[in-house]
């Protein structure tokens, strides 16, 4: 049997990558507090607070903090109150949206 190759680390390149953009009814957010138990209130572009819930696949993978710019999708049912995150932007991802103003001047911090 041969040697197994290792994969080359990408963490030096200099591509940045800018993450996934809103699609349908997703929409950025800004997280503003927790509540405990993978939730927390998010101030949404369209004006609203709502409750965000880390959904189970995410759970372990995903950890937030406040001021941290996410992408949210509104529940069907209580859309104005609560939905799930989607994705959570990294710092050099949020600047190369702020940069090109994507975000709403509401959500810049």
């Amino acid at each position: 049997m041969g040697k197994k190759k290792l994969k080359q680390s990408k963490a030096g390149s200099a591509e940045r990558r800018a993450g996934k953009l809103p699609r349908g009814d997703q929409q950025f957010a800004i997280i503003r507090e927790f509540s405990g138990g993978s939730r927390f209130v998010a101030l949404c572009e369209d004006g609203n607070n709502r409750m965000v819930r880390i959904p189970g696949k995410l759970k372990r993978r995903m950890w937030c903090r406040v001021n941290d710019l996410v992408l949210i999708k509104p529940w069907p049912v209580q859309g104005d109150s609560k939905s799930d995150l989607v994705y959570r932007y990294l710092p050099a991802e949020r600047k190369w949206l702020y940069r090109r103003n994507m975000v709403p001047e509401e959500l810049v911090i």
